[in-house]
């Protein structure tokens, strides 16, 4: 994990190892953690966003969101990043 941010909630942690771990993904960016309320569980990752060399995802854990961003190498593979976040975080 990369960026000003390095501190998760336990249940997001797995999560993002777990994308880390991906052979296309080259780096996770960890943006702004705010507190707020919302519907989905604790360790939960969405799509976002497509920006320039990767796509921006929105973490969920038990005390708020965390903005994410992943850079993908090559980014042919965007496609096939955003399939695999939807397949295991279904909702």
């Amino acid at each position: 994990m990369k960026g000003r941010h390095k501190s998760l909630d336990k249940h997001l942690k797995n999560n993002i190892l777990w994308i880390e771990g991906l052979p296309e993904v080259q780096k996770v960016v960890l943006g702004i953690s705010e507190a707020c309320r919302h519907k989905y569980p604790a360790g939960h990752i969405r799509f976002k966003m497509d920006v320039e060399g990767g796509i921006k995802v929105n973490a969920y854990s038990g005390i708020g969101v965390t903005d994410i961003f992943i850079k993908i190498n090559p980014i042919s593979k965007r496609d096939y990043i955003k399939e695999m976040i939807a397949k295991r975080f279904q909702t």
